[in-house]
């Protein structure tokens, strides 16, 4: 009698990750994630996102946990307001009605479009907490991935047991471990260097709230952006962009004491909420980081089998299209669909007739069907189909990879507040005429690529 297989091993809880076991686990196929911090609230994880209909909020719908979530959305969240150093207002996705009649020569009010924002905390307690206690197993940081054959991998963890398997997905980000067992391409510095900072409820004052808006304020002009952004509870966080050279920030060292002073500076000239946006983050709260990304055209092929890599760690991109979570989840939701029918043989997906957005808010019921006797899939078999995976997931993945580096050359080029800000009105227009058409704003995007 055969013996059953070996848990799937997921490196790294992150959205992808976590969404793949999710959906593992309700087909009953055995699954753990291996994860470098010692639990889940041990590095912040950043702003708020919008999940796209046809990618995040699809894989949300198809594990059964977009009705928890949407009790977490903010539709309000969406509201763009595009302003240049001047302080010149280009558009304000917050302006009332009442408004936009009185005083239109002032602004170009956009419709705020159909795609609701989530904190990334609330996302990922949401997945974390929808999966079996032991699923997860915090505090193991790897030291290295090694390929003992084409079909059985090594996995070294500090003060941890080493463990193999023939099973592993990489889902640990940009610098993954895992993606060297299939190619050794590396990503490539964007030229975009960031720091990310917060402002707490206790600092944000009533003035401050309302010039911001109800979600993101994009200041952008000479090179730089200036972007805060409303999250739950009235947390702000505040994204700083520089078009740099890699070595700028080690260069020009943020100093041991006035921090947020020194971040000021680099925005001289600039309209006085400048100042005060930065000055009411905590001066502790502050983080730099890189912004690396890989060629749109990146596609690879490997006698490897058992093992595939899927979100950043396949095809990270700039933060400039907002698609990094929603294409995760993407491929975690067609990785699962891809392996379950090789772990479970004939078990039906329970695939549902899926309503457009918003009626996909509406939950859809547990599928009934119980799943067949667990297998372990052929190595013919899993070859074929990851590598199948992994050419869907770069087909889909380079239209965003091309868009994210093209808005990031948008944001730093000439005038980049009017060209965003016509951007942003062109597609909200389309959006509003395909949604009468109840066709997504996505597939429309693509065509204009």
């Amino acid at each position: 009698m055969m013996s059953a297989p070996q848990p799937i091993v997921i490196i790294g809880a992150g959205p992808s990750g976590l969404l793949l076991a999710k959906y593992l686990e309700q087909n009953e196929i055995p699954v753990v994630i291996y994860e470098g911090d010692p639990h889940a609230n041990h590095r912040p994880q950043g702003g708020s996102l919008d999940l796209h209909d046809d990618t995040g909020l699809l894989a949300l719908r198809q594990t059964y946990l977009l009705d928890e979530a949407s009790k977490m959305m903010r539709a309000e969240g969406e509201a763009m307001k595009v302003v240049d150093k001047t302080g010149k207002i280009w558009l304000d996705e917050n302006v009332p009605e009442e408004e936009q009649q009185v005083d239109t020569k002032r602004v170009d009010v956009g419709e705020i479009r159909g795609r609701p924002e989530i904190d990334r905390t609330d996302l990922r307690n949401l997945l974390i907490k929808s999966l079996s206690p032991k699923t997860i197993q915090w505090d193991h940081k790897i030291t290295s991935v090694t390929a003992l054959s084409t079909s059985l991998y090594e996995i070294r963890f500090i003060d941890k047991p080493t463990i193999t398997t023939p099973y592993l997905i990489g889902a640990d980000g940009a610098f993954s471990l895992v993606r060297p067992l299939l190619h050794d391409i590396k990503p490539d510095y964007s030229g975009c260097s960031m720091y990310e900072l917060e402002i707490l409820p206790s600092n944000l004052t009533s003035s401050l709230e309302t010039y911001i808006g109800k979600g993101a304020l994009m200041i952008l002009d000479e090179g730089k952006a200036l972007m805060p952004q409303m999250n739950s509870g009235k947390k702000c966080k505040i994204y700083l962009a520089l078009k740099v050279p890699f070595n700028w920030q080690k260069e020009n060292p943020l100093p041991e004491k006035g921090k947020r002073e020194w971040l000021v500076n680099l925005f001289e000239g600039w309209l006085p909420q400048a100042k005060e946006i930065i000055m009411a983050s905590e001066e502790t709260s502050i983080n730099q980081r890189k912004i690396y990304q890989f060629d749109p055209e990146l596609t690879w092929n490997t006698d490897k089998t058992g093992v595939t890599v899927m979100g950043d760690a396949a095809h990270v991109m700039s933060p400039f299209a907002g698609e990094g979570v929603n294409q995760a989840l993407a491929d975690a939701l067609l990785l699962g669909q891809t392996l379950v029918p090789l772990f479970r043989p004939k078990l039906e997906l329970g695939k549902s007739s899926s309503p457009p957005f918003p009626l996909s808010f509406f939950p859809i019921s547990q599928p009934t069907e119980r799943p067949t006797p667990l297998v372990e899939p052929s190595t013919d078999d899993l070859h074929e189909a990851l590598r199948e995976f992994e050419i869907k997931m770069m087909k889909r993945a380079k239209v965003e990879m091309e868009g994210s580096k093209e808005n990031m050359d948008m944001f730093f080029g000439d005038e980049p507040a009017r060209h965003l800000a016509g951007m942003l009105k062109f597609y909200g227009r389309i959006g509003y005429l395909m949604e009468m058409l109840t066709w997504p704003i996505e597939k429309v995007k693509g065509l204009f690529r």
